[in-house]
């Protein structure tokens, strides 16, 4: 139903604008949140469309109290913790679906499109992609044009075109903001939160744990998904030598591999590495190039960062450990920019600390008795420690040893035992854990390190992209005067793996992605568009969400000179009055430039049709006075004329008997003059 201009109550099609701004804003928290929310605001805003068709009458107080009551109900049911941030996004979005149904006045549609600009903020907490950008952009434009909708009183277009009309205003409203928005972003300081909010409860964490069993590296290598993207400063290294040294497995229980012999949580690990594990530059010798670089890690809800080994300079607010690992202080909930220069020819830890050894050549005091032999055997027929190494290495070699991304189940006990003369299948897990016993079982310090090898090289924007199916495990051993050095016992079985990448390891097996059938890699023309697609996203990483306090600081260095408040000011107040001009030259120009009326655009062109066939208007002549002359002159169009000139003046003197109609039938009409 329809009231008349003035009423302060929401009208039908202002009810529909407001049902469809409610639904673009809450569909992105249905990946993140309950998707039952979305049949709630469906069934409020219904329900209240039927009360405005006359259908059915307002719900009381109780029904509206029982079925919020319900409603939150099921959020606790859902297992939300409280204080979270799923929680709290939760119940406001309950508030804002529920809302639909007591919208009455525009005062009550004002608070639901205000609530759905703070939600569109609040979901860029959960993701900060490029394309949640574009769709919070989108989701902005619907709202404006709801805005503007529950503000129109009376049906004065079609459906059609009052979609069009409020798209239009309120796309050209949000771009009158857009030189304001980005000045904003260039000069605001960056400031810390004074408070915070835990974040999701039941965060999903991906990539690589900080245990490892035989075949959990193979199983993640089954995966697509980005890990993290890097741009090198100088010359690339070869792919041979890229390894993304992520966190150091010292303890062996006999089937897992963990950090250390107790479990630890993040906080119980940071106060470990503060205590007996502290990161120690004076016992690397610097030798070799450096490696600069800037990684730009993904959303994995853990705080492993990969680096190039060994890494001396690191920017930003994270640990380093005395493995030489690096880690970020929380989880990682939002992509991190990473600075680094790596050293990977320096000499790390002559002089092997005490405790490093203990962790370094820990056993669990039975099991594998078959690989202790062929430990002892190896050591007594060596006659250094180097070569036993490659005696090892060379039985890896030299057996019926296999590289396989399917490698078959090794029992509870005894793993070593059936991987090294039995099964003598497995992926890179297998061989780094049994070659680090090997080496434990002779008395030689050694560790195995998970992380990343390789990458795929973007050549139209000049970066790395590391994915999940680069995980790789490979070990570390300590020399006298050698310090730790990398061997990797996978290129002996495949060297094609650390050279060209995972998929030609495999290939002759076809196990390359093998779960992932729609995978764009398998496919060339697919292929080369998510390649441009994530050069757009990396950008979109790289200068929008990695500006943080350091690149403004630069950027406004680099346009500034020293760094003042003085100058900053006068930046800001010297854009905001550019901008404010332009808005002023903009006002005045549309004020001058009002679109002129659709029936008078038509009375023109009439008019111009008469006077090629003769007939001129003269200026100030009425439209009767002059139809009378041009039916005079052209007797033949007499009756056209005349219907013409009254639906003119019918559109013209009375509007209430005028509409979308008229203006068809005026227009189709003018069709004949031409």
């Amino acid at each position: 139903m329809n009231r008349a201009v003035g009423d302060n109550f929401i009208t039908y099609s202002g009810m529909i604008w407001l049902l469809v701004a409610q639904l673009v804003v809450m569909l992105p928290f249905a990946f993140d949140l309950p998707f039952w929310l979305i049949p709630v605001v469906l069934f409020s805003a219904g329900w209240r469309l039927w009360v405005l068709s006359g259908g059915a009458t307002q719900p009381g107080s109780l029904l509206k109290l029982g079925l919020l009551a319900l409603g939150v109900g099921g959020l606790f049911l859902r297992g939300l913790k409280f204080p979270s941030l799923e929680a709290m996004s939760a119940l406001l979005l309950l508030g804002f679906a529920f809302k639909s149904l007591e919208v009455i006045q525009r005062r009550d549609a004002l608070v639901v499109v205000f609530i759905g600009y703070f939600l569109v903020a609040l979901h860029f907490l959960y993701t900060q992609s490029m394309l949640a950008g574009l769709y919070g952009v989108f989701s902005l434009v619907v709202l404006t044009g709801a805005l503007i909708g529950v503000q129109q009183t009376v049906a004065e277009f079609t459906a059609a075109q009052n979609v069009r009309f409020n798209l239009k205003l309120a796309g050209f409203m949000l771009l009158q903001c857009l030189p304001l928005m980005v000045v904003i972003f260039i000069v605001a300081p960056r400031l810390q939160p004074l408070w915070t909010l835990p974040l999701m409860t039941n965060q999903a964490k991906t990539g690589i744990s900080d245990h490892m069993r035989p075949g959990d590296i193979a199983k993640l290598s089954q995966l697509d998904e980005l890990a993290f993207r890097v741009t090198f400063k100088g010359e690339r290294p070869a792919q041979d030598q890229l390894y993304w040294r992520g966190l150091v497995l010292n303890h062996f229980d006999g089937r897992e591999w963990r950090q250390f012999d107790e479990q630890y949580d993040l906080w119980q690990l940071k106060q470990a590495v503060a205590r007996d594990y502290a990161f120690q530059p004076g016992n690397i010798q610097v030798q070799g190039e450096p490696v600069e670089y800037e990684a730009v890690y993904e959303k994995t809800g853990q705080p492993w960062l990969f680096t190039l080994t060994t890494a001396l300079q690191v920017d930003g607010d994270v640990l380093q450990a005395a493995d030489y690992r690096v880690m970020a202080r929380e989880e990682l909930q939002a992509p991190l920019l990473l600075k680094a220069i790596s050293y990977p020819q320096a000499v790390r830890d002559r002089q092997l600390d005490p405790f490093l050894r203990q962790l370094a050549l820990q056993l669990p005091e039975n099991g594998d008795v078959r690989s202790r032999e062929l430990a002892r055997h190896l050591r007594d027929e060596a006659g250094s420690e180097q070569e036993y190494i490659d005696k090892v290495l060379k039985r890896f070699s030299d057996q019926q040893f296999y590289y396989t991304l399917r490698p078959p189940t090794l029992g509870d006990s005894d793993t070593i035992d059936q991987f090294l003369f039995e099964s003598q299948r497995g992926f890179c897990a297998h061989y780094a854990g049994s070659f680090v016993f090997l080496m434990r079982a002779a008395g030689i310090p050694a560790r195995v390190v998970a992380g990343y090898q390789g990458g795929e090289w973007n050549g139209q924007s000049q970066y790395l992209a590391i994915h999940q199916y680069d995980a790789h495990a490979w070990a570390e051993v300590w020399l006298p005067d050698t310090g730790w050095k990398r061997v990797d016992p996978t290129a002996m079985i495949a060297p094609e793996r650390t050279e060209q990448g995972l998929e030609a390891a495999v290939r002759a097996e076809g196990s390359f992605l093998q779960d992932s059938v729609f995978s764009s890699h398998k496919i060339a023309w697919l292929n080369g568009l998510r390649q441009r697609l994530d050069a757009v996203q990396y950008g979109w990483q790289r200068w929008v969400l990695g500006y943080d306090s350091d690149a403004q600081a630069d950027f406004l260095k680099s346009l500034l000179g020293e760094l003042t408040v003085a100058r900053v000011a006068g930046l800001a107040g010297g854009v905001f009055a550019v901008i404010v001009l332009g808005w002023l030259l903009m006002l005045g120009v549309a004020q001058r430039h009002e679109r002129e009326a659709l029936e008078h655009q038509f009375y023109r062109r009439f008019c111009a049709a008469l006077a090629k066939r003769g007939v001129v208007r003269e200026p100030g002549q009425a439209p009767g006075v002059f139809a009378l002359q041009a039916e005079q002159a052209l007797p033949a169009l007499a009756s056209e004329i005349r219907e013409f000139t009254r639906l003119y003046e019918g559109i013209c003197y009375a509007p209430d008997g005028a509409g979308h109609a008229a203006i068809q039938q005026l227009k189709s009409l003018l069709g004949k003059f031409s």
